[in-house]
């Protein structure tokens, strides 16, 4: 990879393929902020409003969600990994994420994270990899929380999911959907357990995405709709936006010591 100075200045490394597909991770959260295919497009929404600072969250790309979804636990909403500093591994091709005294202080294990991707000219495959370097076992949540550009405003859906079970958590509640498609409008939050070997198709604008997992096995759906009060992104800017992800968080993740966790979520731009 091929480290440039991105947003704000950050530091970033970009990954390339022959084609002229690229992807760009940021050391700050080790977060995807931009997938382009082969044609120049842009995959991945990345709010114009989002803070690069020390810290903060980025809002859009892919943050990386360890070791805790959401507010499910004692820890910050989603966990360190996404507001950490990352570095580039030894062999220049991932980056890492290792044991600090600074996570220590939000969580007494010692671990090691690894985000990596690969390309094709209309692909991109992101391998996530969690390691027990410790004693000791531990419990975790991962996700990959992907924004996909997509534009609600001309009737974007989801297909994929019709008659799978999920949990609304909107209303807390376990509904099924028995439509073909989800549509948006207003606040959806869904996570749909079980999912393993399901393929997503996301249309939006006559163009077709699929999504598909590995080792995930859990898939969430979301878009804040508007009057969402999310201060970083434009008062627009739900609609221009899906996030479907690749998940473990309807249990924990549990890992003994010298093991490791890897999961991969696939994007594809369908002719």
């Amino acid at each position: 990879m091929e480290k440039i100075t991105g947003p704000e200045g950050i530091d970033c490394y970009r990954l390339s393929h022959p084609s002229g597909a690229e992807a760009t991770f940021s050391l700050h959260g080790g977060h995807l902020i931009s997938w382009k295919t082969a044609d120049g497009i842009e995959r991945l929404f990345l709010s114009k409003k989002t803070s690069f600072e020390a810290g903060d969250a980025i809002r859009g790309g892919v943050p990386v969600i360890f070791p805790q979804f959401s507010n499910h636990g004692p820890l910050g909403r989603h966990g360190f990994a996404r507001k950490s500093e990352w570095s580039l591994a030894e062999e220049g091709k991932s980056l890492e994420l290792r044991t600090s005294p600074t996570t220590l202080k939000e969580w007494p294990h010692l671990f090691d994270l690894s985000i990596a991707a690969e390309l094709t000219e209309t692909e991109i495959q992101i391998k996530f990899s969690v390691f027990n370097i410790g004693e000791t076992s531990f419990e975790f949540h991962a996700a990959l929380h992907t924004y996909l550009n997509a534009s609600l405003g001309r009737d974007a859906s989801i297909s994929g999911l019709s008659g799978h079970p999920f949990l609304n958590e909107v209303t807390g509640k376990t509904e099924t959907d028995t439509q073909a498609e989800i549509h948006f409008g207003g606040e959806t939050d869904r996570t749909y357990p079980g999912t393993t070997g399901k393929t997503i198709i996301l249309e939006h604008d006559e163009r077709q995405v699929e999504i598909r997992t590995l080792n995930f096995p859990d898939t969430v759906i979301w878009n804040p709709g508007p009057d969402n009060g999310i201060g970083d992104l434009p008062p627009e800017g739900w609609r221009e936006f899906i996030c479907v992800e690749g998940a473990h968080l309807s249990d924990y993740m549990k890992l003994e010591p010298g093991n490791s966790w890897t999961a991969y979520q696939r994007i594809r731009i369908l002719p």
